[in-house]
């Protein structure tokens, strides 16, 4: 790549971009306006709503004591002793009425207070003074709107304002009967908050801004992203670009930066100019609150992070706005126009909403497994980083920038494809009718799947299995024979099979239903053998990083539990979920990724959603194990380009886990054990059989990794017609 090519197309992004007139609003100035006319109008409605006085009328107010007093003097207002300020007492505006004026009755009172002719009315019992004589207990009715907020307001501070009034009469009480305080308070709760008040505030501050920082970031990238690709096809710029000396992946280079640049400059202003309306309105609430009790951590709160929380937030930014680029940049190449390039944006904001308010929950905190999810590992990072919690932090710094580095690369590569395919750059809009698609999507069929249909069965996999395991529960079959395997035909070989024989010509090709070469075969089992002892090493760590619950382990032994034999064992363990979940993700999946990246793209992609659909569906502990493996089995699926090797090392594999269980509980078992085992309990084998394990499986992987020139003159023997009709071509070396 030419980065003086990139560099010229980058300078040709940003000024064209410093010519729009919305690109300028959007980054410059808007950030500048919005925060600050944010801040005022808050500053104004809190003054607005706080400070305006509320109508209060009470009723019977004849019937009041002298001492303790409710009214002041003037009878307009309540006694100011009981505020902790005259300008709060001045809040409440009182209306005498007399107890037998139209006041008195409880339909006028809720006629009127509807009516907003009082936000509350305060009924005071005829017999009061007696009561309080007679030491007997007596209660206020207090009429208010709860569907008016003002109403509300008053209720809240007449509440306040009564309670202290009964301690005066309490108070009043113990003297009359020579009684101390407490008597009635034999204790009393005093609560000791040991976070400072810089602490505090960093605690909102910690779940504001990692929200605050995703969604500028992703607004910042979108619509530069959309202006730098649909914009140029509407223009009809894009073909003056693609002819100049750079090549495709330089132009796409070039625009990412740009766009990184929007993103970046958007995220930074934002908070700039929001951390800066925080100082100012924390300014305003000190000086006005300087008397009221925890105004120290009201301005705290308030006030913007530190310079050393700025720098975090700057540095989480950079990786971010990269991975948020790279997508919106592959989603822009796709529209048609810059309309059709605004409706993405609904769905990315409803797939990244999810994963940002996760950070929200309480008790979410950062694992290696959070670190792994994009957006919510970084946003946890950042708020692990904003409260000061640096040793966390440190253990999954590297990871979340990493994962955060290698799913923007991802999606740079896909808009680098994406910009390769003149059908994609110089497709026009066209019109959708639903009875055409159908019919060409029915009689005009490919031999194979390609990337959007196999993320869709990819997705319908996981819809079924929702729906399914809800049944199932329902039903009071998740835990029997007959569930489990309904369960996996269901949702896992279901969707797979229905699609490759509706959308594709080829369901053979498709779901690779070939014999393959008997070497392939013997590399399977040989292979299956030889990572059983890596695999159990592995364990140990991935329960360690994901312990599993007491929950999670009753449900496990319950579900076995039920399962009668060794053979029904290994049917529902090992068979069916190979047969199963091979021509799902080695099968349909894997060959329609083919479609639109290399080979070891697509094995790598379709061995991510295999280990996240066990993630999804049963054990956080599988992600590790389920990935790697999925691994090697596309590497079989398409070195043989047959469905078999895989199902063979999958049923192999599941199987000595299985057979080894049972094993180790027989007298043989335990007898012989410590020649294999250093940990018998845990699966661990000895050293030395890890050791062997671990090159033999190298060896065998090495024909593997490599692009193998006899692979692609190897023609399969024979296909299993038994399962499907064989329908078009024998399927290209990969």
């Amino acid at each position: 790549m030419r980065w003086s090519n990139v560099s010229v197309i980058f300078r040709r992004e940003v000024r064209d971009q410093l010519r729009d007139k919305r690109t300028l609003f959007m980054i410059f100035v808007l950030p500048i306006l919005l925060y600050p006319l944010l801040g005022i109008g808050v500053l104004k409605f809190a003054e607005v709503v706080g400070q305006q006085p509320r109508p209060v009328v009470v009723v019977g107010a004849e019937s009041l004591p002298d001492e303790p007093a409710l009214l002041n003097k003037e009878r307009n207002g309540f006694n100011p002793a009981l505020f902790d300020s005259d300008a709060e007492a001045r809040r409440l505006v009182v209306k005498v009425e007399p107890a037998k004026g139209p006041w008195s009755g409880p339909e006028f009172r809720r006629r009127e207070t509807r009516g907003r002719m009082a936000d509350a009315v305060v009924s005071v019992p005829a017999d009061l003074k007696q009561s309080i004589d007679r030491k007997e207990s007596f209660s206020f009715n207090i009429d208010y709107d709860s569907a008016d907020e003002k109403s509300q307001i008053t209720y809240l501070r007449l509440d306040k304002v009564l309670s202290r009034w009964r301690e005066g009469i309490v108070n009043r009480r113990l003297k009359q009967d020579h009684l101390p305080p407490s008597y009635t308070e034999p204790f009393k709760i005093r609560p000791i908050d040991v976070a400072t008040a810089a602490e505090s505030g960093g605690t909102i501050w910690a779940k504001l801004f990692p929200f605050l920082l995703v969604m500028m970031s992703l607004t910042g990238a979108f619509y530069p992203a959309v202006d730098l690709c649909a914009g140029e096809k509407e223009r009809g710029t894009m073909e003056t670009l693609l002819i100049s000396p750079a090549s495709r992946a330089e132009i796409v280079m070039g625009k990412f930066f740009t766009i990184l640049l929007a993103s970046v400059m958007t995220a930074l202003l934002n908070l700039v100019s929001m951390g800066l309306t925080g100082m100012q309105i924390a300014r305003s609430f000190a000086s006005t609150a300087t008397t009221a009790a925890g105004s120290p951590r009201l301005h705290a709160m308030i006030t913007p992070p530190t310079f050393e929380a700025a720098f975090w937030i700057v540095l989480l930014l950079i990786p971010l706005a990269s991975f948020f680029s790279a997508v919106c940049l592959a989603l822009a190449v796709l529209a048609r126009s810059m309309k059709e390039g605004q409706y993405y944006m609904t769905p990315l904001y409803l797939i990244c909403m999810p994963l940002i308010c996760l950070t929200l929950v309480p008790g979410i905190e950062i694992n290696l497994f959070y670190s792994l999810v994009p957006i919510t590992g970084v946003s946890l990072l950042l708020r692990a980083l904003l409260l000061g919690d640096y040793g966390i932090a440190a253990r999954f710094l590297v990871p979340v920038l990493l994962t955060t580095v290698a799913y923007g690369a991802i999606a740079l590569r896909w808009a680098v494809d994406q910009f390769q395919r003149e059908d994609v750059l110089f497709r026009e809009a066209e019109r959708f009718d639903l009875k055409s698609w159908l019919r060409h999507l029915l009689r005009d069929k490919e031999p194979t799947p390609n990337g959007g249909e196999a993320l869709l069965c990819f997705v319908l996999m996981l819809s079924l299995a929702w729906f399914t395991i809800q049944f199932l529960a329902i039903s009071g079959l998740a835990t029997s024979t007959s569930g489990m395997a309904g369960a996996q035909i269901a949702f896992v070989l279901t969707p797979p099979l229905a699609m490759a024989l509706l959308l594709t010509s080829s369901p053979r090709r498709t779901l690779r239903l070939y014999w393959p070469s008997g070497r392939y075969l013997a590399l399977a089992a040989g292979l299956a053998l030889a990572t059983n002892p890596l695999v159990n090493e592995l364990r140990p760590w991935v329960e360690w990083l994901f312990p599993m619950s007491a929950e999670m382990k009753q449900a496990l032994e319950m579900l076995l539990g039920n399962i009668p034999n060794l053979p029904t064992t290994l049917l529902l363990l090992a068979v069916i979920p190979a047969i199963c979940e091979e021509l799902a993700f080695r099968g349909f999946i894997l060959t329609g990724l083919e479609r639109g990246h290399d080979a070891r793209t697509a094995i790598l992609l379709s061995a991510l959603l295999f280990g996240f659909m066990h993630v999804l569906l049963s054990l956080f502990q599988q992600l590790f194990n389920a990935t790697l493996l999925g691994l090697v089995l596309g590497l079989l699926a398409v070195r043989s380009r047959s469905i078999v090797p895989g199902m063979l090392f999958h049923v192999m594999n599941n199987s000595l886990a299985v057979v080894t269980g049972y094993w180790l509980a027989t007298e043989g078992g335990k007898r012989f054990a410590p020649w294999l085992y250093r940990d018998a309990a845990g699966g661990l084998y000895h050293g030395w059989i890890v050791a062997v394990g671990l090159v033999v499986s190298v060896v065998l992987l090495t024909p593997l990794l490599r692009a193998d020139k006899r692979a692609k003159s190897d023609a399969p023997e024979a296909d299993l017609g038994a399962l499907v009709p064989a329908v078009g071509p024998m399927p290209d070396a990969r």
